[in-house]
């Protein structure tokens, strides 16, 4: 198989993913840790009343089970999959939806099912970007195989790596695109804006059971994971990237394993490319390739904005609001890829690092950062439809006092411990009328 095979393979899966501009709708993943009620330890896979006992108790809400072996490591059914990261985080994934309210009924739908269960079991389902107490090292990994070949290969690659998988929770949100013109357009303001939406989803007060003095502890994990296949794809603000250099990117990178017949193979050092010229892989094995580079913006059929920590809800439901004000909004986007045009890689990386050290004070486009978010905020508003600007109200308004959830968190944790982020915990949300008078939770 020629490179440009190889290349035009994933171009192919990648344009696969077009739609219609009436068609695009919006993804997301909720990944939420889970801890003792009274000690904030860590609840493993493998403990009495662990992850699994979870997932089981779970299957008998009208799941389909997700094995592995004999492992039960996920459930699926129409309303959404739940699928486990690598030390035990639970991840709830909505279908694409093309309404807010269909992700916030999704996700609150989810809530009343696991909640009951965690609260018999005296544990706590926290919205976090960073675990609160218990190290790493005291965290063992899930069974799926996949995390055995991950975690072996990646101690070496990076200081953060394991912290990465066993530590870290994302709120992530995939958008599509109708052309490869569009796509380019929303690959690079996704990149641009990485550094700004670390910072206003921010929500990890903690680290190794310390207070995390500095911004976006999850943005300093990331770049220290392995430089290869994480932080900023290298080349994005530099050119002209479409499908062609991201499939290039690929290729270049070792895929740490690949899936032939169902099975899970390892390939060490190999590149994409040199796996794909010894394999005769199915489309579906060579999309799997796709999934195994963990960059701040990913693509696969849609286009993956991964920076975001874990959020509370309504916050989160709200950062995925600003995410759609601003991409699904063509005056935004357009105003917004202008303006990247004159960041380079080097620019993007500069802002990053002034971010984690100065917070809202940091300076991006030659102005505070925290000026930045609220034109971004109000850019977001006026791009959504009017029935939906409410969603976006619970983050623009903690934004407007230059304040994100981890420095609400670290006050409280400063007087009160780890107990300080009890408030992330989705055990404690209160019944609230919804913007249209709907009870939800």
């Amino acid at each position: 198989m020629t490179e440009e095979v190889k290349i035009q393979r994933i171009i192919d899966i990648i344009k696969n993913g077009e739609k219609a501009p009436n068609r695009q709708a919006i993804g997301a993943e909720f990944e939420h840790i889970v801890v003792d009620g009274n000690s904030f330890d860590s609840v493993n896979y493998y403990q009495e009343k662990g992850i699994e006992s979870i997932l089981k108790e779970l299957q008998r809400k009208g799941y389909d089970p997700i094995k592995e072996g004999s492992y039960l490591v996920g459930l699926e059914k129409p309303e959404g999959v739940i699928t486990l990261e690598p030390g035990g985080q639970l991840e709830l994934s909505v279908p694409p939806s093309y309404s807010l309210r269909q992700i916030d009924e999704g996700y609150v739908g989810f809530l009343h099912e696991v909640l009951p269960i965690l609260e018999d079991n005296n544990q706590l389902l926290l919205a976090l970007g960073y675990h609160p107490k218990t190290s790493i090292k005291d965290i063992p990994f899930n069974p799926k195989k996949r995390y055995e070949y991950m975690s072996n290969y990646l101690k070496n690659t990076g200081t953060h790596a394991h912290n990465m998988m066993k530590g870290t929770a994302a709120i992530q949100t995939a958008i599509d695109y109708t052309s490869e013109e569009d796509f380019i357009k929303k690959f690079r303001v996704a990149n641009f804006l990485s550094p700004v939406l670390a910072l206003v989803s921010d929500n990890s007060p903690i680290f190794e059971g310390e207070v995390y003095e500095n911004n976006s502890i999850r943005s300093v994990i990331w770049e220290n994971t392995d430089k290869q296949r994480s932080g900023t794809v290298k080349g994005v603000m530099d050119q002209t990237f479409g499908y062609r250099e991201y499939a290039q990117y690929i290729l270049g990178v070792p895929p740490i394993l690949f899936i032939k017949d169902g099975k899970y193979l390892p390939t060490g050092n190999m590149t994409t490319s040199q796996v794909m010229g010894e394999n005769d892989l199915t489309e579906d094995e060579v999309e799997h390739l796709l999934t195994m580079v963990f960059p701040d913006v990913r693509a696969k059929r849609y286009v993956e904005i991964r920076m975001g920590d874990s959020l509370p809800y309504p916050l989160n439901i709200s950062y995925i609001a600003l995410i759609k004000g601003i991409f699904y909004h063509q005056g935004n986007l357009d105003r917004l890829y202008n303006l990247s045009l004159d960041v380079t890689d080097e620019n993007l990386a500069k802002y990053k690092v002034d971010m984690i050290q100065f917070g809202f004070e940091a300076t991006f486009m030659d102005e505070k950062i925290g000026a930045f978010i609220q034109q971004l905020m109000d850019m977001a508003e006026k791009g959504l439809p009017t029935e939906e600007t409410l969603y976006l109200a619970p983050l623009k308004d903690l934004l407007a006092k230059s304040q994100n959830p981890a420095m609400v968190s670290k006050e409280m944790v400063k007087t009160e411990g780890v107990k300080g982020v009890l408030w992330t915990a989705q055990n404690h949300i209160i019944r609230r009328e919804h913007s249209a008078g709907k009870e939800v939770i």
